[in-house]
């Protein structure tokens, strides 16, 4: 049988599957409330299921193993290291952050510095942000696909497309359930390809052995060159520098910190207790699956040391699995590669309509508005932000993991400081707020703009300048705002 008909069987009922448990999702929502955040009543295992699911995007199974198969083992410092610490910084901000109320980080800058202008800008820019990141997640599946199945890759995510849209459509409910079988596919997807990995080349100790040997080029054409035994040394054998490392985690540590998608999941859960076990419980599984990620990466490496045929590391993955295992086996990693892609774009994209209908209508509109009216307008949203992004996937980045790191970068700049200092720092202001957003989101535009983009990769994150100048703003305004009350009194 050819390996295009075994892996269109593989995609075919994974289709059903996704379906089925998407369809259940939509006869359990009643009100808006539920379609965003699950009633705010989502047991411990649905939390863990929807959170890890979302974490664990195409960044992290292509681009991260794809990074690793290139510069070696230095890349978990500079992303997955940074994600765990953010995440210990979401646990300490659950009891608050609950307290408050609100749905939406943009809606707790409201209650908190009683400022309409914040929560309706806050809102804009989680929209404009997540609607620039669903592209990593539909080029991670349109690349996947195009490789797999043998179709073009603007075939490959129009398909995406509709999975997205039709499990996002059923709201949290359904992205839950629905994330629950992608949790469990992405979860055997990693061990099978990491048990094949160790067998082929007959263990850990041999892979670590080749890889100390390895240099030259992973992809030929590329601009980066392996330097012998730098695989498995700090820091790329000196390619990377501590700064630079430490910058990683502005962009990606403090982003994943104040990222709506994570904050929406605590909110959601039933009560504290399950909001921080959600967390925990989901880094000790995702500690597992890095692990795996990275004999993988260092694995595909030995056994491939040099592709000349694709134009991305992101694609490394796939290739590899393509030319070095049977059709069953790359069945099962294309079936992890989707749910990884599918379970995060409608997270995403249910973040975009929530902050659409929160943070923007309701505060242009104040006025009574049914929960049908509602439902309706955060569906439209769905689906006009999810062809924006289909759209702009026609052109992608070139490296999904420098590129997120960017985007968490923004949000870095603009939610982490107004979002903790407003919980835990009673003097922060108002203007405090609204000028480190100002003054962090200017920098890290400009120095984008200016050519950051296009640096090597182991230069400073553009995230470090521009937190750094917020926090700058944010503690002297306040300062400088209680001192002038003071003289007033």
């Amino acid at each position: 049988m050819p390996k295009s008909y075994i892996f269109l069987m593989f995609f075919f009922i994974y289709s059903l599957a996704l379906l089925f448990f998407g369809k259940k999702g939509y006869k359990e929502i009643e009100t808006i409330d539920d379609f965003f955040s699950g009633g705010r009543n989502m047991s411990l295992f649905a939390c863990i299921s929807t959170f890890l699911a979302t974490w664990f995007s195409a960044a992290s199974i292509q681009g991260l193993t794809g990074a690793i198969y290139t510069y070696g083992s230095t890349f978990i410092l500079y992303s997955v290291i940074p994600w765990f610490l953010g995440a210990f910084c979401l646990i300490l901000i659950v009891k608050k952050l609950r307290q408050s109320g609100a749905m939406t980080i943009p809606e707790y800058l409201n209650k908190r510095y009683d400022s309409q202008l914040l929560q309706i800008v806050g809102g804009i820019i989680v929209m404009v942000n997540f609607v620039m990141y669903l592209i990593i997640q539909i080029r991670g599946f349109g690349l996947v696909i195009s490789e797999f199945l043998e179709i073009s890759y603007s075939l490959s995510i129009i398909i995406v497309y509709i999975f997205v849209l039709y499990t996002t459509f059923g709201g949290m409910f359904s992205i839950a359930k629905s994330d629950g079988f992608n949790s469990f596919i992405i979860i055997v997807g990693v061990l099978v390809a990491m048990t094949v990995v160790l067998n082929k080349i007959e263990g850990l100790g041999e892979i670590i052995a080749q890889a100390r040997t390895i240099e030259g080029y992973s992809i030929l054409g590329n601009d980066y060159y392996t330097p012998k035994g730098s695989l498995l040394k700090p820091l790329a054998g000196g390619n990377m520098t501590i700064f630079g490392l430490i910058s990683a985690f502005f962009g990606w540590g403090i982003g994943l910190a104040s990222n709506p998608q994570y904050t929406v999941r605590i909110i959601a859960a039933e009560d504290d207790k399950t909001a921080k076990k959600m967390i925990i419980y989901s880094v000790m599984i995702l500690s597992g699956i890095y692990i795996a990620i990275l004999i993988i990466g260092l694995g595909s490496r030995v056994l491939m040391p040099t592709v000349g045929s694709i134009n991305s590391i992101d694609a490394l993955f796939p290739y590899v699995f393509n030319s070095q295992f049977p059709p069953i086996i790359s069945g099962v990693v294309l079936l992890a590669i989707m749910a990884a892609a599918i379970s995060t774009a409608n997270s995403q994209l249910l973040v975009v309509s929530g902050s659409f209908v929160y943070d923007i209508y309701k505060m242009l509109e104040p006025g009574e508005n049914s929960d049908e009216k509602l439902l309706l307008l955060g569906r439209i949203v769905v689906f006009i932000a999810g062809s924006i992004s289909l759209w702009l996937a026609l052109s992608p980045p070139e490296s999904l993991i420098i590129y997120g790191a960017y985007i968490w970068g923004v949000f870095s700049t603009v939610f982490f400081l107004p979002l903790y200092g407003g919980l835990f720092w009673p003097r922060a202001t108002k203007n405090a707020a609204i000028l480190s957003m100002i003054s962090g989101l200017s920098t890290m535009l400009i120095l984008i703009i200016n050519g950051w983009k296009a640096q090597p990769l182991f230069k400073i994150n553009p995230a470090l300048p521009s937190v750094v100048l917020a926090l700058v703003v944010f503690v002297s305004v306040s300062l400088y705002e209680e001192k002038i009350n003071e003289n007033n009194d």
